[in-house]
């Protein structure tokens, strides 16, 4: 604590100096009966200063005050205008004193009345908004409420945005307790009748407060606003808003807005590769599409858009994400517990928001790189009823291929576009319809004359009701559909076209349930409906080529699901819920009959017997369970807890690394059974009073059932036996993982390192359908370590420099150890499967954004990004292949991005 001593030495060494930098500090903050104490070293965490006083002297001063971009002159006026105290500014130190004031010492007058000016009317709005705060608000009909409780309940939103607040913390001042707001913003708490303080806190929000007379159960809608610093809001990604209070383990929230901020690989924000910077989430080597969490395959993944799952979410060979940044307003990774209402999938489930409604004014964003540009338009189509979102992209980028002189790429063609929509109406009071419809298709040619196209296509509809104040329900219906096309017609006698498509059709029912702030209730049920195409080759009548076709595959999956969340104690947190996960394969007018005794193979068909089409061939059915807890040892540390068991009917054939377009989706049928998971995470949150300092470490291990595997050179494309090239394994995955995370000011980091094994093997009792003699191998994506480092630094107000580092350990491989020769014949001998690793992975990112139009007012808000991928310019090998040269094999090593990558990108808002 700063003493006497040093405040008057330090006035004295500093008495012929006048008022610095100080001045030039703008202070925003919310302030409710804080010690000045409390109060200066809130302010000094916060901004560039520094407090020398005596405690004696402001031992007895409380706080009480809402400032919004305040000069500290200002601001030190109206703390001590009432009192007995002076205040004195060098630099960006600040002294307090009591006594006779010492005018000679410094030139700037203190107590200096501030300056009257004009206020517009969204000024005198924001005031008038301010001071809902101050005044008493009464909650119910006095006398009509017996039992001595009632709930308070509504929204909290964002102030002039129709954003929410998920997260929150609401909680009493004089009662001490307290809730968190749903994904959705909304809350309800308990509370004895009478007065009470509520205080409204979350991360990168003004905290703020009511006052309440609580009569009987009522509304009480609260809008926050979001933080102002000293320099502009560096966001956070991964963020977890009332991470101590929330109830799951492993979930990240994700804001766009930090994403924006991150270097670029070819100019582009990417919603889908910015999950690769959190802890637990990888991905098998540079440009691949799709993410690995916690020993989860890419397929393992449930991706949704808004109420609608998308099959390939990238477009130019994973580089870009198949969503526009633009219309995406957050994003929630769930990679521990998993809500009852989600299933499908047993890695993770990745829910991507997009914008919200706005009712009231028209705006817009875009976006122009070398390679691609974008547009997102919203507004109102009637005031306060209904808007509109329309979002539309495209690439141009075979002018930089016909730059490029290597011969792989001569002739080349890439290409891409995406087009999204969404419609909100307001039917009533109660009832809301949201529409959402998007479409992409991507094409391209390389070197060759073959061309690949491949589409995705996204629908839904969902009507949201309020049945009353606590009883919330939404009904929707989702299509999603993805299909692809490789073609060759330069030649009429080898012409062809390879189709493939998978058609998803979906009910969905979610309702909740609030009977107070300590219980919560949820629950519905969900058909789908899915159309598989397994392959086609289609032919010109004059082809030498022959035509293939196959049966459409049909399946129909259903869920009922139910959870509650309740606080068994004021510490304790819990929510349980059970999932009845079932699957009827239904027939497709043909099956196949398999030798028992015998490996499954095409020469072991005994038949194919004819079946009714559409009759239920196979019926799965599997109880889900789903628990997660949160025990509160205080209030900066929680420690949490899950259970999950997850099912998955789908699944993608590749034999591949990495997924591409061109892989193929198969139905759990009698032979391809579903895949289990089985997973336990346990793990501590600890937060610094000011919430601007987050760790956490977070321990799991998890059991899988029915992976799929192949056998060496499976041929998945275009097979009416493929139940005869697939292997179901088993699999285990574990690991820990360690986030340290800086919030607030100028500067955010975040450290993520993760240690996980995932393993894989085969069981049979035949030699063909095992692998590695039927021990554990790694899996292809197993990396055990990885480490990302994230560092956001905004010097001055509208400059944001970031850096971005990852290394992991390089992915499996197998090597050949040994050659013989038989004949003239130089054979290789392998090692076992994936007994060795390709060389590890490291890779920088800088990048520097710069928005320097500061005015409030302003037509278009532009800003440059600049960005370097890759600055070291490392080749990390994606793969390591042999080549024979005469009578030895020599080992090339294949890098996707060898060299540092620079773009520049201009984007604008209005």
């Amino acid at each position: 604590m700063k003493t006497v001593t040093i405040l008057i030495f330090s006035l004295v060494i500093f008495s012929f100096a006048t008022t610095g930098q100080v001045s030039e500090v703008v202070i925003s903050g919310n302030f409710n009966n804080e010690s000045f104490a409390s109060f200066s070293k809130t302010i000094e965490t916060l901004y560039p200063v520094q407090f020398f006083y005596n405690e004696k002297d402001v031992k007895s001063l409380v706080i009480n005050g809402n400032f919004r971009n305040e000069p500290v002159p200002s601001v030190l006026y109206k703390i001590f205008e009432s009192t007995s105290l002076h205040y004195a500014i060098k630099n960006n130190q600040i002294f307090i004193y009591s006594g006779e004031i010492i005018q000679p010492l410094f030139l700037e007058p203190e107590k200096k009345e501030p300056t009257l000016i004009e206020k517009t009317e969204d000024e005198l709005d924001y005031d008038r908004w301010l001071t809902q705060q101050y005044e008493l608000v009464n909650i119910g009909v006095p006398g009509s409420h017996k039992t001595g409780y009632a709930s308070v309940y509504g929204t909290v939103g964002v102030y002039k945005s129709a954003n929410t607040v998920p997260g929150c913390n609401v909680y009493t001042k004089e009662e001490k307790r307290g809730t968190s707001t749903d994904s959705k913003g909304n809350y309800t708490l308990k509370l004895p009748l009478g007065n009470h303080t509520l205080i409204y806190s979350s991360v990168g929000m003004e905290p703020t407060q009511r006052i309440i007379n609580l009569y009987a159960n009522g509304r009480l809608d609260v809008e926050m606003e979001a933080q102002v610093n000293l320099i502009a809001d560096v966001e956070v990604l991964g963020k977890d808003k009332g991470n101590l209070n929330r109830v799951e383990l492993g979930m990240e929230q994700i804001d766009m807005k930090a994403v924006n901020k991150l270097p670029k690989l070819l100019g582009e924000s990417d919603i889908i590769k910015s999950t690769l910077i959190l802890p637990g989430v990888t991905t098998v080597g540079e440009g691949a599409s799709g993410f690995n969490v916690r020993g989860g395959k890419t397929d393992q993944n449930l991706i949704l858009v808004d109420h609608t799952p998308i099959y390939y979410p990238s477009h130019f060979f994973g580089n870009f994400s198949a969503i526009n940044s633009d219309v995406v307003n957050d994003a929630n990774l769930y990679k521990g517990s998993f809500p009852a209402k989600y299933g499908g999938r047993i890695s993770s489930v990745y829910q991507i928001n997009t914008k919200k409604e706005v009712f009231t004014k028209f705006s817009g964003s875009g976006g122009i790189s070398p390679l691609s540009g974008k547009l997102m338009l919203q507004g109102p189509i009637k005031k306060q009823t209904s808007s509109f979102l329309l979002s539309v992209r495209s690439t141009y980028s075979d002018w930089l291929l016909k730059q490029v002189t290597i011969d792989q790429l001569y002739n080349s063609s890439v290409n891409f576009y995406d087009v999204q929509t969404k419609f909100n109406f307001k039917l009533s009071d109660k009832n809301k319809l949201v529409i959402n419809a998007y479409g992409s298709e991507d094409g391209f040619t390389l070197r060759s004359d073959t061309t690949y196209n491949y589409y995705n296509i996204l629908g839904s509809a969902a009507l949201e009701t309020n049945l009353s104040d606590n009883w919330k329900m939404i009904n929707s219906l989702s299509l999603s559909a993805f299909g692809y096309k490789i073609s060759s017609a330069s030649d009429s006698l080898r012409a062809f076209d390879i189709l493939h498509s998978l058609q998803n059709y979906a009910y969905k029912n979610i309702t909740e349930y609030t009977v107070n702030s300590n219980l919560k209730f949820s629950g519905g049920g969900e058909l789908q409906l899915y159309l598989v195409n397994p392959g086609e080759r289609e032919v010109p009548d004059d082809s030498d080529i022959t035509p293939f076709y196959s049966k459409m595959e049909r399946g129909l999956e259903y869920g009922l699901f139910a959870s509650a969340e309740f606080y068994p104690s004021e510490k304790l947190k819990v929510e349980s819920g059970i999932r009845l996960a079932g699957y009827f394969a239904l027939a497709d007018g043909e099956k196949n009959i398999y030798a028992e005794d015998l490996p499954r193979s095409e020469d072991n068909l005994i038949e194919t017997i004819e079946t009714k089409a559409n009759s239920i061939d196979k019926h799965y059915v599997y109880p889900e369970f789903r628990f997660s807890s949160n025990y509160s040892v205080n209030r900066y540390t929680a420690l949490k807890f899950s259970y999950n068991i997850t099912t998955q009917f789908l699944h993608m054939l590749t034999n591949t690394t990495a997924i591409s377009p061109t892989d193929t989706w198969k139905l759990s049928d009698e032979y391809l059974k579903p895949q289990r998971g089985q997973s336990l995470s346990a793990g501590v949150v600890r937060s610094n009073y000011l919430n601007t300092l987050e760790m956490s470490v977070e321990g799991f291990y998890k059991r899988m059932t029915n992976i799929k595997e192949y056998k060496a050179g499976a041929d998945l494309m275009l097979n009416n036996h493929i139940e005869t090239e697939i292997l179901n394994g088993k699999g285990k995955s574990y690991g820990a993982e360690f986030s340290l995370q800086k919030n607030g000011g100028r500067f955010y980091g975040r450290l993520g390192y993760t240690y996980s094994r995932t393993l894989i093997k085969t069981e049979s009792d035949f030699e063909e359908e095992v692998i590695n003699d039927g021990e554990y191998f790694p899996a292809n994506y197993d990396k055990p370590h990885n480490l990302n480092v994230l560092a956001n630094f905004e010097p001055v107000r509208g400059i944001v420099l970031s850096l971005m580092t990852n290394y992991s350990t390089g992915r499996p491989i197998t090597y050949p150890v040994s050659k013989y020769k038989l004949g003239d014949q130089i054979i290789l001998h392998y090692s076992k499967y994936n007994e060795f690793r390709i060389p590890d992975y490291f890779r920088m990112d800088v990048s520097v954004t710069v928005d320097r139009n500061l005015k409030k007012d302003k037509l278009i808000d532009g800003s440059w990004s600049f960005s370097v991928y890759n600055l070291t310019g490392r080749k990390n090998a994606y793969s390591v292949y042999y080549r024979s040269k005469g009578a030895y094999y020599e080992g090339y090593k294949l890098s996707i991005f060898g060299t540092a990558i620079p773009t520049i990108t201009y984007n604008f808002k209005f």
